[in-house]
């Protein structure tokens, strides 16, 4: 287990050399500042457990400071013990009021010091505890194993989970990647500390370098996932979303485990598990240049494929018993009973949306049921819409029954071409349009023949 860390803020050197001694004989880590400018520094450098403030300083006192970080959001759950020689009932008021956890006058007792100490760092412990315990009810699903595939993906979660390697996850949409990487982080040394999500899939390119490494713009700081995560795990889900100024970030990150935030000078060591995940083919993103070779193979340690629903039928009819009872006591409602030519059309069903999509046919045949069982013409009307979207595809292309370097040739010169006539020739456009830079974008038009001249003519 990481030992806590302690920033020690007084501007008098005995005093804070004597604190240091204290504290690391009972087995904490220490570090010192003189006044409020090294206070932000060693807080931003440290992300400590617990903060010792002395209320009169030069220059900028100690409630200062506390107001600073309070309204910058930037202490989350690190208690503050405010400590002054020179103490009033005031003082104390208006520390609390602003969030200290609790007030110490000098000279400082070593029983009273510990023990606040202590019961500081429980206080957090035990915030931390509850908000972890909310999250997981929240996520509380269990992982069902009546087929070979989900068998073997609960195997590999159990003996990687007391690991501290990092994971790669892939499998289609829907299939429950999550849940796997949640199931990982459970079943980890780690478990008691964050597990920090980044959802690629539902954030804009541009505010993801910020999120993940947080900034500090005009004194303002903002911690990143990196920051958040501390101790824990650090799961981003559908990475190859990532755009490849993030991905030298990251790369960088990771290697060196430490980083910059955004407009920072201070470098930040982290300690965390990552785990990723995507939905598309990592090893085609790299083969494309659209994803960093060696952020991939950093990333890659230990493979997990998630199966697809198609592959776990033996597993449906739990999950659908399970989706049943959640999705009914959520709503309120009576649990109907499942007849068994309902369970064989579910069955059959090649569920291209996965568990996701099985989860929200559920719930319309719970919602929308008014009786007390569910059966096959049930489970067709809730399939209607899905059905139907399969009837109005549009026909495959003739290139799908040829070999996959054929039909990926084929795609790209009709992808290409479509949107290159849609931007009059313009390549420096098409590249913006189809997310790829230019120089790789020139070599991949000359690979396919593909002219912009030709396009301009059109």
């Amino acid at each position: 287990m990481t030992k806590s860390h302690i920033l020690v803020v007084d501007d008098e050197p005995d005093i804070r050399n004597i604190l240091q001694d204290i504290l690391q004989d009972e087995g904490y880590e220490v570090s010192q500042a003189e006044n409020a400018e090294q206070a932000r520094l060693q807080f931003s450098k440290h992300q400590p457990d617990l903060v010792l403030l002395d209320i009169w300083m030069p220059k900028e006192d100690g409630i200062s400071v506390l107001k600073n970080w309070v309204e910058n959001n930037i202490l989350n759950n690190t208690p503050v013990i405010m400590i002054s020689g020179h103490g009033t009932v005031e003082n104390a008021v208006e520390a609390v009021k602003l969030g200290a956890y609790d007030f110490l006058e000098k000279p400082l007792s070593t029983g009273k010091l510990l023990l606040g100490v202590e019961r500081g760092l429980e206080n957090a412990s035990l915030r931390e505890e509850n908000k972890r315990l909310k999250t997981r009810l929240q996520y509380n699903s269990p992982m069902i194993s009546h087929s070979e595939s989900s068998r073997e993906l609960l195997r590999h979660i159990q003996l990687l989970g007391p690991t501290d390697s990092w994971v790669f996850i892939t499998g289609e949409s829907g299939t429950g990647k999550h849940l796997v990487a949640r199931k990982i982080h459970e079943n980890s040394p780690r478990e008691s500390h964050e597990f920090v999500e980044l959802n690629l899939a539902a954030m804009p390119s541009e505010s993801v370098s910020q999120q993940l490494f947080g900034s500090e713009i005009a004194g303002r700081i903002l911690t990143g996932s990196f920051e958040q995560a501390k101790g824990g795990t650090l799961f981003i889900n559908e990475v190859l979303g990532l755009n490849l100024e993030t991905q030298n970030k990251l790369l960088s990150a990771l290697q060196e485990k430490q980083f910059l935030r955004l407009g920072g000078t201070q470098y930040i060591e982290f300690d965390v598990r990552v785990i990723v995940t995507t939905s598309g083919n990592p090893q085609e993103a790299v083969n494309q240049e659209l994803f960093s070779e060696d952020l991939y193979y950093r990333l890659n340690v230990i493979p997990i494929n998630v199966p697809s629903l198609r592959q776990r039928r033996k597993d449906l009819p739990e999950l659908v018993q399970l989706f049943i009872e959640d999705i009914a006591s959520k709503n309120q409602l009576d649990t109907p009973v499942v007849s068994p030519k309902a369970l064989k059309k579910l069955r059959e069903y090649d569920w291209p949306g996965n568990v996701r999509q099985l989860q929200n046919v559920i719930q319309r045949l719970i919602v929308l049921n008014t009786g007390d069982k569910i059966d096959s013409d049930d489970v067709m009307s809730a399939l209607g819409g899905d059905l139907e979207m399969k009837k109005r595809a549009q026909p495959l292309p003739d290139y799908f029954d040829g070999d996959m370097r054929h039909a990926k040739e084929k795609f790209e010169t009709a992808y290409l071409n479509h949107h290159l006539n849609a931007v009059d020739g313009n390549v420096s456009a098409l590249a913006k349009k189809v997310g790829l830079e230019r120089t790789h974008l020139y070599r991949k038009l000359k690979s396919l023949n593909i002219t912009a001249r030709d396009a301009k003519t059109s």
